[in-house]
Order: C-alpha cells, then sequence, then structure tokens
C-alpha cells in the first residue's frame, strides 16, 4: 500500500471511530478501552491446506478483528473475546472432528468461514444449541439449519446473482459452466442451476466437472467453451480459479467469463497476470478497495495494525473480519448472560440489521426461498481492472434470490 494510500485510510478510519464513538447503535464505539475480563469463547471451523481448497485468509482477517474488539472496543462488557480456530482437510472426519473439539470449549457462537464439509458439524452445534455465523457458505447443509445463520449467502448468493445478471442484463442464450467436481455440488448447485438457466431462457448450455488435483484443466475449459458461448460461469474454490484462467488463455478464449467471491483472492490474481482482467467476481462485501466507504477504511487499518505483517487483504478474506464484528455487534447487544440460546434468538429476531462492510440482513428463514439460513442474497458484481481496482458492472447491490421460485413453480 503506498504511503498516500495508507494516510488517506488511516484519516477515514479515524473519521469512522469518531462518529462511532457517538453512537449507539453500530457495534464498533459502544465501549472503549482493553478488555480485561473473563474471555468469552467463540469458535471458528475453516478449511486449511485441503486439496479441494484453503482459505486460510478468512481465519487471518478474523483473528486482526478479535485483536482490535479486545484491544480497542472493549471487548463484550469488558470481556475479551477468544478465538478457538479449528481447521477442517475438506474431509467430512475431519469437520465433525474440529465441532466436537469447539463444543467442548463451550463457546457462545461458531463462525462458519469456508468448509465443505459443514454438514458434518452441524449436529454437534445444533443438539447444543450453539449457533454457526458464517457469511462465506459453500453449498452445503448449513444453508438449511435451524442454527445457521448466514449473514451473506456465500456461493449460492454468487451464483444467483450472476444468473440473474448473466441472463437478464445480459440476455444470455449460449451458456458455458465449468465447476468442481464434487458431490454435494454437482448433484444439487448445478442441477438448479442447470433448471434456473433454462427456464430464464438459455437455450444453449454446457456443464463440465473438473477434478480439483486434475493435472490440465484445459480440456474442461475448451469442452465448455465447444459451441461459443455468450458467458463461461467458472465454480471453483481459489486454487482452481487460477488454473481456470490460466487455461482460458492458453486457448485464448475470449468470452466474459464470471467467478465467485471465493476466486478474488491476491492468489488468484498474481497466478493468472492479465489473464485475471475483465473476470467479474461476486462479493457479499463493499470491495475493500472502496476505501472512501468507513468501515472499508477501518478494516483496511486494522488488518495493517493487527494482521501478520504484509497481509493484503482481498474480497473473501474481509469476511473474516466483517463476520467478527457483527458477532460483536450482536453479543453487545444482548441483555443478559451472553450465550449460544440467546445470540440464536437475537439473530432470530434480526430485521434490517446493519453488517459491517456488508448488505443489512434479516434471518426470517424467509429470505431465500430453499434456503432458509441464508439472511441476505444480496451481492457486488465487480469487474477487476488490474492492479487491485474494481469496477461494479451493475447498479448496486444485485440479488438473484427471486430465481429459486423457478425451482418450485
Amino acid at each position: 500500500m503506498r504511503t498516500s494510500r495508507r494516510v488517506v485510510v488511516a484519516l477515514l478510519a479515524a473519521l469512522s471511530l469518531v462518529a462511532s464513538a457517538c453512537s449507539d447503535g453500530d457495534g464498533g464505539g459502544q465501549r472503549a478501552g482493553r478488555a480485561t475480563g473473563e474471555p468469552l469463547v467463540v469458535g471458528m471451523i475453516n478449511m486449511e491446506e485441503a486439496t479441494t481448497g484453503s482459505f486460510p485468509e478468512i481465519r487471518r482477517d478474523a483473528e486482526a478483528a478479535i485483536r482490535y474488539v479486545n484491544e480497542e472496543l472493549g471487548g463484550v462488557d469488558g470481556r475479551p473475546l477468544q478465538l478457538e480456530a479449528c481447521a477442517t482437510a475438506g474431509t467430512p472426519e475431519s469437520s465433525q472432528a474440529c465441532a466436537t473439539r469447539l463444543r467442548a470449549r463451550n463457546p457462545v457462537a461458531i463462525l462458519g468461514g469456508i468448509d465443505f464439509h459443514a454438514g458434518s458439524s452441524l449436529p454437534v452445534f445444533e443438539s447444543a444449541k450453539i449457533p454457526y455465523v458464517g457469511m462465506t457458505p459453500a453449498l452445503g447443509d448449513e444453508l438449511a439449519s435451524r442454527y445457521a445463520f448466514l449473514l451473506a449467502g456465500g456461493l449460492a448468493a454468487d451464483l444467483l446473482a450472476q444468473t440473474e445478471y448473466i441472463t437478464t442484463t445480459l440476455g444470455a442464450k449460449k451458456v458455458g459452466v465449468v465447476h468442481l467436481d464434487l458431490p454435494g455440488l454437482q448433484s444439487a448447485a448445478i442441477l438448479a442451476a442447470r433448471a434456473i438457466l433454462q427456464k430464464k431462457g438459455v437455450t444453449d448450455l454446457k456443464i463440465v466437472s473438473e477434478k480439483g488435483d486434475a493435472a490440465d484443466f484445459v480440456p474442461a475449459v475448451r469442452a465448455a467453451t465447444a459451441n461459443n458461448p455468450d458467458v463461461l460461469l467458472a465454480v471453483f474454490p481459489a486454487q482452481g480459479c487460477s488454473r481456470v484462467l490460466q487455461a482460458v488463455q492458453s486457448l485464448r478464449i475470449r468470452v466474459p467469463l464470471f467467478m465467485p467471491s471465493a476466486c478474488a483472492a491476491e492468489q488468484v490474481f498474481e497466478a493468472a497476470g492479465s489473464g485475471a482482467r475483465g473476470v467479474t467476481f461476486a462479493s457479499g462485501l463493499v470491495p475493500y478497495t472502496e476505501t472512501s466507504n468507513p468501515e472499508v477504511a477501518t478494516y483496511l487499518e486494522k488488518l495493517e495494525q493487527y494482521g501478520p505483517g504484509g497481509a493484503r487483504p482481498s474480497v473473501l478474506s474481509q469476511a473474516g473480519f466483517s463476520l467478527v464484528m457483527n458477532v460483536h455487534r450482536l453479543l453487545t447487544d444482548l441483555d443478559g448472560e451472553p450465550t449460544g440460546p440467546a445470540l440464536s434468538d437475537r439473530l432470530r429476531a434480526a430485521r434490517d440489521e446493519a453488517s459491517f462492510m456488508g448488505h443489512e440482513y434479516t434471518c426470517d428463514m424467509r429470505q431465500f426461498s430453499l434456503l432458509p439460513a441464508v439472511c441476505s442474497g444480496w451481492v457486488r458484481l465487480l469487474r477487476y481492472e488490474g492492479d487491485g481496482r474494481f469496477a461494479n458492472v451493475a447498479d448496486g447491490w444485485v440479488t438473484g434470490a427471486e430465481l429459486l421460485k423457478l425451482l418450485t413453480g
């Protein structure tokens, strides 16, 4: 980050903190100073070092937010938040093991990062009435759990919003899809996407799956674009997206390319080089490049202050910071002892609740047909311009929530 930008960000962050100190309802300035009371445990489950995907940046930014909350915002009524993170290995067994380990710590909440096998951990938390709060869900059982509260819709919201934009705004009739060969993803989401795209007027649809550890993505991308589609949609974690972009470059394909928020990561941009320019990503948050936004400015300053040396933001990593800030806001709003059941009740009562760097959310189990745990399906559609810059391709926030009704008649 250049010095001039650092100064601007610091000034904006300072202004936002002054404004927070004068407000009772923003979750950021009710209390000042370091928290010194008995720790309040918050768990976190996130995939790291798995062959199908690794997302340590979500945990990293959550840790930075925890330090900010404890060092400057007084924790929760003077009690510091203690983050207990557990990394899963992309298997049902590792997800269940993490759930068992975290349950023993008596957490008030579980922060959900990205975990392809969250369905194996959720029963442990449901039985203990511990809320699972997330902003980056995959396409698993967490989308329908009674104790999951997804303040942003993650991959499902990304795909639906992009589908709405592709079919309505761009009027695409020929669509290619290349996606990770994962049982839950292939059997449910991709089949649903096929039905929705066809009902939205797509007459030529080619869907191709690929293993995450495949030696070469060129054959899959070639097959998905064999009919010269109007649009190519790629559904992979960051590692796969890098290889899709490399395959697109190798084949010299010139077609609008759409990817989910998990792919808007620095590692993808570095691996793809100029090949990432022009790609449209989805994000459930205001992008970190919008430094005029006070909450984004606070995020950037605190990541630099409390994150590891050289930590760089990404569209995905922001979710870890935002998640902690939202849970902190909700916990400070509770009457009485902060407990899992009390936080669950508070979340169920959330109506047009402010979200840090995100869209307002409502957890009434009615925001997303068929996906009751999703509290907000709104996203930004961001075209990557290179050099860490994004451009909004739609007017503000976009949602494809209404498209789910096409599956129920």
